[in-house]
């Protein structure tokens, strides 16, 4: 090791505190060994193909001098294709996997013109990674079917192996609450960006997605239960980057958005985004398949700035702004109900670069969000008077509530790469410091206003009476304010011995403060063997430390709530971190150039488990952990690349998720606001079981992608889903689980009609267990088109999409007292245009 370079790892683990330094896209220079500068008469151009999907990512024309460079390059395999308008020269693999550059040389075009093909590496499959992660580019992310591009980043997690869907938006992965967190060009986004929280990402300005459910780097904290890193289009991706696109679809559904971009010299690259978008269905209908007041319509923009300022230093500048406004679905068609969210956030962030040699890099960021939600009941968000009162009764159906929330985030942080080979062993080493700020305000309320939600009989939670004005009772309040901070420290290796042993290794330290102090360290140990060039076997094991949820964690954490729950003094109130021991073990198959296979298992044993409960159907929704859980499940994925115009994936997966009895007979129920049936299983859980179902439980569910691309510029993609169902528990009067017979007779006296009730499984595999689900469902969605611009030189694509093709009805989840139930998308059609101009 030079002793410059162990000067840099030195100082810098010495002035190391925190990171989440989460870098996730390089570069990849080269030159072409060329007889003379006009050895070939066609132009020749050099083309990025993602190994994994076979699509095209990014193409340069080659330089006169034999040069080319690719810039903004999400860590990923790539093919990379040297041809003219005639000819494949040589295909040759390239992993970029650091921010350090890949240097690659081609030998002589007219010396490989004697041969057909030269490729580097034919399995798809990386070998420098044990991650269970999907990648999608942007060619494959439009081609999903989706009535609004808004919703397209949920298509896009949906896609992915044991990921499963819940109300509004949110969802579950491999068995957890999805405590997604998003890395956008480096900069982490630690807020939870789903449907009822936040303004949802444009997908429009995503260049490469790579989706990673197991197996995380050290680099990766705070919210580990799956890490989205995007890399966004950049204007230096081609010279000029120009769209606009516009579609309608049912449930008055109308969008539209643009894109502009391109290189300004060779040094220098603009690219900018803006989209809107509104619909009559935004959020889920809670009482049929046909929404009542649920309008939403949202607004996106987005811009990025990429200079190189010499040979060595780059600057990387970007921002973007979002505005959200919905209305919260009512039960009754006519209600004088008018609850809506509004919801503003702006994301700001500088990147620079410092390349200290052609091996080492070091970067430093500094970023800022903040985000703004408000949440009305028929404009008020407090009551304060009389007539305020009396609004709140005559208009709301079953209580009212107000709510303000403000989360900021500000941070910088600072890393180093290495990729070298130190005592003869390629390695690619990693460290990185960083620091945040986050501050929390909350203010929250709400008052029953139909005395039936707090009435037992008439299945009613008692503990709202003291909250309800209809009955001489006052609101729920709380009002905080808090300042957080994290730190923590990371360093990571990876290195390779021979052809077919890779390791990574890799330990992170995590400080985070809000309403306690909580620190954990998180060793990352992973290993792979090739045992040939269609076979990679591959084990890991995580100590992860999730930060709990920062929406609404005050007043969840609040002494108020604990008075409201009951759970008397013997439970803590304030909500923990969760920390698991996550198992995995993996095989990947290379059977041919058209078909591979992934299998995986993976087992989470879990302290302080996350959970979340919504309140009614606001839309509002709080942290609370179990005291310990455990998650075990499997992955099996074929995916087809290229077989007659056809690719695409199935994915099947199988996922247990259980909250444990503590073995000294104490609830099982850890800390939060936890109401209505979910929260009273969670407190007490069936006495003939060690184990209970926890929100996240789903035992099957499999994803059906299929895209057929024909030369002539016809497409289509068919896609599919089945879910067996998340649960819910249901008991009798005398405080057993019904069978299916009576089950069906204890929802119609409640209410239920048959239409509900046959979206239900009502069967338990115990007698006496109140453990039921959701009935299983298959749900397709189709997309067709037609790219003018295979066949002309109009630069026009046309498609239509179908989603639930079928119509088939079903839900999302399913809660037997009061609120929680939520409705699945009917069939909805939706035509869009979309001019590109790009070259």
């Amino acid at each position: 090791m030079q002793l410059k370079s162990l000067l840099h790892v030195l100082l810098f683990l010495f002035i190391s505190s925190l990171t989440y330094s989460q870098q996730s896209a390089g570069s990849i220079t080269g030159s072409v060994r060329m007889e003379s500068p006009k050895a070939e008469e066609r132009p020749i151009v050099i083309t990025l193909i993602e190994a994994s999907e076979h699509l095209p990512v990014q193409s340069v024309a080659l330089n006169v001098d034999g040069t080319f460079v690719f810039q903004n390059v999400a860590f990923a395999t790539y093919d990379l294709k040297v041809q003219n308008s005639r000819e494949l020269f040589v295909t040759k693999r390239v992993v970029v996997n650091s921010v350090v550059p890949i240097h690659v040389v081609i030998d002589s075009l007219r010396q490989l013109q004697t041969v057909s093909m030269l490729v580097s590496g034919s399995s798809s499959f990386d070998q420098s990674t044990a991650a269970s992660h999907t990648v999608m580019t942007a060619k494959a992310i439009e081609s999903l079917p989706v009535i609004s591009s808004v919703k397209k980043i949920e298509s896009v997690i949906l896609n992915t192996p044991g990921a499963v869907p819940d109300e509004d938006g949110r969802m579950h992965m491999r068995g957890e609450d999805a405590q997604l967190q998003y890395v956008i060009d480096g900069i982490p986004i630690t807020g939870n960006m789903t449907r009822v929280y936040s303004s949802l990402l444009n997908a429009n300005i995503i260049k490469s997605v790579d989706i990673q459910t197991g197996n995380f780097s050290a680099e990766y904290g705070i919210a580990n239960a799956a890490i989205l890193s995007v890399t966004s289009k950049s204007g230096f991706d081609k010279p000029l980057i120009a769209r606009a696109s516009s579609s309608f679809g049912t449930f008055n559904a109308k969008e539209g958005d643009v894109e502009l971009g391109g290189m300004l010299s060779q040094n220098a690259a603009l690219y900018g985004a803006a989209a809107f978008s509104s619909s009559d269905r935004y959020l889920d209908p809670i009482a049929s398949s046909q929404p009542y007041h649920s309008f939403g319509k949202n607004s996106s923009f987005f811009g990025k700035g990429d200079f190189n300022l010499s040979s060595s230093v780059e600057l990387h500048l970007l921002g973007g702004f979002n505005n959200t406004d919905f209305e919260i679905p009512n039960f009754k068609t006519g209600s004088m109900q008018d609850q809506k969210q509004n919801m503003n956030d702006y994301t700001a962030g500088v990147n620079i670069r410092y390349h200290s040699s052609d091996q080492s890099v070091w970067s430093a960021l500094a970023y800022r969000r903040y985000a703004k939600t408000r949440f009305t009941s028929n404009g008020l968000t407090q009551l304060t008077t009389t007539a305020d009162y009396a609004q709140a009764v005559a208009n709301n159906e079953k209580m009212f509530i107000g709510a303000e929330r403000i989360n900021e985030n500000n941070g910088a942080q600072l890393d180093y790469t290495s990729s070298r080979n130190w005592f003869s062993i390629p390695q690619v080493f990693k460290a990185g410091i960083s620091g945040e700020l986050f501050p929390i305000k909350e203010f929250f309320t709400f008052a029953v206003t139909n005395p039936e939600v707090s009435d037992t009989a008439k299945n009613g939670d008692p503990r709202y009476k003291p909250y309800d004005i209809t009955q001489a009772g006052r609101p729920f309040l709380v009002n905080q304010s808090k300042r957080g901070n994290r730190i923590g420290a990371f360093v990571q290796d990876q290195f390779q011995f021979n052809e077919h042993w890779t390791f990574s290794a890799g330990l992170r330290f995590d400080r985070y403060s809000l309403l306690n102090n909580e620190t954990g360290f998180s060793p990352r140990l992973a290993a792979s063997y090739r045992v040939n060039e269609s076979l990679i076997l591959r084990a890991s094991y995580n100590l992860l430390f999730m930060q709990v949820p920062v929406e609404n964690v005050l007043v969840s954490s609040s002494d108020e709530a604990k008075q409201l729950t009951g759970q008397g003094n013997e439970t803590p109130n304030v909500v923990k971190s969760e920390r698991s021991h996550v198992v995995e073990i993996g095989a990947a198959y290379h059977l041919n150039n058209n078909v591979d296979f992934e299998l995986v298992g993976y087992t989470k044993f879990i302290s302080n488990f996350i959970v979340k409960v919504e309140l009614g159907n606001s839309g509002i929704i709080f942290p609370a952990n179990i005291k310990n859980g455990l998650v075990a499940g499997g992955e099996f994925r074929v995916r087809l690349h290229e077989w007659n115009n056809l690719s695409g994936s199935l994915s099947v997966s199988t996922c247990a998720s259980l909250g444990l009895k503590p073995d000294d007979g104490s609830s099982p129920f850890g800390a939060g606001l936890v109401l209505g049936e979910e929260g009273y299983f969670y407190s007490h859980p069936f006495a003939g079981e060690s184990s209970f179902n926890t929100e996240h439980n789903q035992l099957i569910t499999a994803v059906l992608n299929l895209a057929y691309n024909h030369p002539d510029g016809y497409f289509g993609t068919l896609s599919g889903r089945f879910d067996s169902g998340l649960p819910f528990d249901l008991l009798n009067k005398a405080g057993v689980g019904p069978d299916e017979t009576e089950s069906r007779q204890i929802l119609k006296d409640r209410g239920y009609s048959d239409e509900v009730i046959n979206l239900l499984s009502l069967s338990s595999d115990k007698p006496g267990s109140p453990d039921k689900a959701l009935a299983p469902r298959v749900v397709f969605d189709l997309g067709i088109g037609y790219d003018f611009n295979y066949v002309t030189s109009l630069p026009l694509r046309i498609s239509a999409n179908v989603l639930n093709v079928f119509d088939t009805a079903f839900l999302y989840k399913f809660e037997s007292s009061f609120g929680g139930t939520h409705f699945g998308y009917p069939r909805m059609v939706a035509v869009k245009a979309i001019l590109a101009m790009d070259n």
